[in-house]
């Protein structure tokens, strides 16, 4: 599994179970079950390209994972429409 697909599995997660729409990284790295250091060796980037209002530099994540989220304010994020019709393909 990719980190973008590790990433909205989590997010399946904090949204199906947890009832939350807006959410953190740290929320998602917690649902992932990975280390602080793992998860800056390459998941902040990755999540970073996966915001539809990501400022840029971030890298290129493909089309299917760009604009699945986006930030309501510094450091809490939620899905785009595109980010939950995502989920529910992930989810079928």
């Amino acid at each position: 599994m990719t980190h973008a697909e590790e990433i909205v599995q989590a997010v399946i997660r904090l949204v199906r179970q947890e009832g939350k729409s807006i959410f953190t990284r740290e929320e998602i790295r917690q649902q992932i079950g990975v280390s602080c250091d793992e998860w800056m060796a390459g998941y902040p980037a990755i999540f970073q390209g996966m915001r539809a209002d990501q400022p840029g530099g971030a890298p290129k994540v493909g089309s299917k994972f760009t604009g699945v989220f986006r930030q309501v304010k510094h450091g809490k994020h939620t899905l785009t429409d595109y980010g939950w019709r995502l989920l529910q393909e992930f989810e079928s």
